[in-house]
């Protein structure tokens, strides 16, 4: 099945494609509206095909269907109606579950992804769970403002080394996590990470896109009981 993936961030929107390496974006921000979101790719995917849409939101996502407005975009997101919109079968998650669901291999596994905020997922025995341990009380400040884009810019890298390697370790205990893996483009300045910690990539929302056709029941369907996705 050709799968396009829509993972919608707070600072830009990424088209990837299961049959391409190559992936397109471009920037959003707390204006974007669902429908400039629709608009602007529908217009830069001329020249895609694909027989179904992967959407990751960065928001709460519950039984396919976003149940609040994402903090960092536009307002009206709960009650558009994407697939009307984008013209294909659509099937949604929270943005930082289908990364975490891309980058599962075996085990209990969490997934942190350090970006505009801090996405956070939980993946084990065929359980998908959206968590927000960004929120997360760290120093007298929340943990995002420690682990995020702006954090790095306000920190520095050296400083900023240093809350990961306290605070995710520490996020992998509390969690009982066998591993964890680190997303977002920041995660290159790490030079070393911590025990039981793997670097992601961004193209594994690709594979995340990929098992939530082919491998996972629809998250609209009240009845499935072969995965939870929470």
């Amino acid at each position: 099945m050709e799968v396009l993936v829509i993972d919608v961030g707070g600072s830009s929107v990424k088209l990837w494609h299961s049959g391409h390496q190559e992936h397109l974006r471009f920037d959003s921000g707390k204006e974007l509206t669902p429908e400039q979101m629709v608009e602007r790719a529908l217009e830069m995917l001329k020249d895609w095909t694909y027989e179904a849409i992967a959407l990751g939101l960065p928001c709460r996502v519950t039984q396919g269907r976003p149940v609040e407005d994402p903090t960092n975009l536009g307002p009206g997101w709960v009650a558009f109606n994407y697939q009307a919109a984008l013209g294909k079968p659509v099937r949604i998650m929270n943005d930082a579950c289908l990364q975490a669901l891309g980058s599962y291999s075996d085990g209990r596994m969490l997934f942190l992804g350090l970006g505009t905020g801090v996405g956070s997922a939980l993946v084990t025995n065929r359980l998908v769970l959206s968590l927000g341990l960004g929120y997360i009380d760290y120093r007298g400040e929340k943990v995002y403002k420690w682990l995020n884009d702006k954090a790095f810019q306000r920190l520095g890298v050296e400083e900023w080394r240093k809350a990961i390697y306290d605070i995710v370790p520490m996020l992998k205990s509390a969690m009982q996590a066998d591993y964890v893996v680190l997303g977002g483009g920041k995660v290159k300045e790490l030079e070393e990470l911590p025990d039981g910690v793997r670097r992601g990539h961004n193209r594994t929302v690709v594979e995340g896109g990929r098992r939530l056709w082919e491998e996972l029941p629809d998250p609209a369907n009240l009845d499935c009981r072969d995965w939870l996705i929470l």
